[in-house]
């Protein structure tokens, strides 16, 4: 806050550390605190009363086009917010907080990550059972979810051109996905063993009730223990991750990964390519090879 020229503190700001320390909250927790009010104070030449949702708003502004990090001006809000909370509630010098919901930026969804070769390999070295192999090579070489999985029918699977139908997925979106020569043997072998008693045309089963279908949360719990077995942290989301990142890093285009993944928008799929780091190598290492023979030095 500047007053005749000279930089000054809001005295509640003090008021509000010194609060915080008999709260016991951590010295670097008040230090940060402490740092981002006086950052935004002196923005400003207002008394904390005058701040108004305008100000948070420009001060959102002014931060993003410094480019920060999300995180970094969310902490500072944070702060703000916690001040003016304190201001409300302690002291009972405001009514209301000029930190809205709507001024918090939202933070993108971390990538999702694959499981390497060796870890697929030491993952399905634990799983023998026909029935778990083939519902989990499913997600594996189809990216199918596992509520996609447990609500596989017999009458999906289309033996002659290879593909099953996957009714109502997420986005009640139908799609067509093809089986590799490894999925099928796996179904085959899997279908061998199906019981007769399994409910009405469902293709997987639960295992120990024979009569009840397999649920979602199942399959997920049976993936959690042959993950520990295996030694690795994986899920089956991760095995979905996984196909399509295989699939990009092997030259498949976004477009088709949407199609085959069923996602409703095409930035669902292009958060993978992100990941096809050996993509980029590839087209790297083919395109200056071209560049080198054009402008040898």
């Amino acid at each position: 806050m500047i007053i005749d020229g000279e930089t000054m503190e809001p005295i509640e700001i003090k008021q509000f550390c010194e609060h915080l320390q008999r709260r016991n909250y951590s010295e670097h927790t008040i230090e940060n605190y402490g740092r981002d009010l006086r950052l935004f104070f002196a923005g400003i030449e207002k008394t904390p009363r005058r701040v108004s949702w305008r100000d948070i708003d420009h001060f959102v502004q002014q931060q993003s086009r410094a480019e920060l990090a999300a995180t970094t001006i969310n902490r500072r809000l944070n702060a703000i917010k916690h001040f003016f909370d304190y201001l409300i509630t302690e002291r009972r010098k405001l009514t209301t907080n000029p930190v809205k919901p709507s001024h918090v930026l939202r933070l993108g969804r971390p990538l999702p990550k694959k499981l390497s070769q060796e870890q697929v390999k030491r993952l399905f070295a634990q799983i023998k059972n026909p029935m778990d192999h083939a519902l989990y090579l499913l997600m594996l070489r189809c990216g199918l979810r596992v509520s996609e999985v447990a609500k596989l029918r017999l009458s999906d699977i289309d033996w002659e051109q290879k593909s099953l139908l996957v009714e109502q997925g997420k986005g009640r979106k139908d799609r067509v996905v093809y089986l590799s020569a490894d999925v099928i043997t796996s179904l085959k072998a899997c279908l061998e063993l199906r019981p007769s008693s399994v409910p009405g045309d469902l293709f997987f089963w639960n295992q120990k009730q024979k009569n009840r279908t397999l649920s979602a949360k199942g399959i997920q719990k049976k993936m959690e223990r042959y993950a520990k077995a295996a030694g690795i942290k994986a899920s089956c989301h991760s095995l979905r991750h996984t196909f399509a990142s295989n699939m990009l890093e092997e030259g498949a285009e976004v477009a088709s990964i949407k199609e085959l993944l069923g996602h409703s928008s095409i930035e669902s799929s292009e958060r993978y390519a992100k990941l096809s780091n050996q993509r980029v190598k590839q087209m790297y290492l083919h395109t200056i090879k071209k560049v080198i023979e054009k402008t040898r030095v």
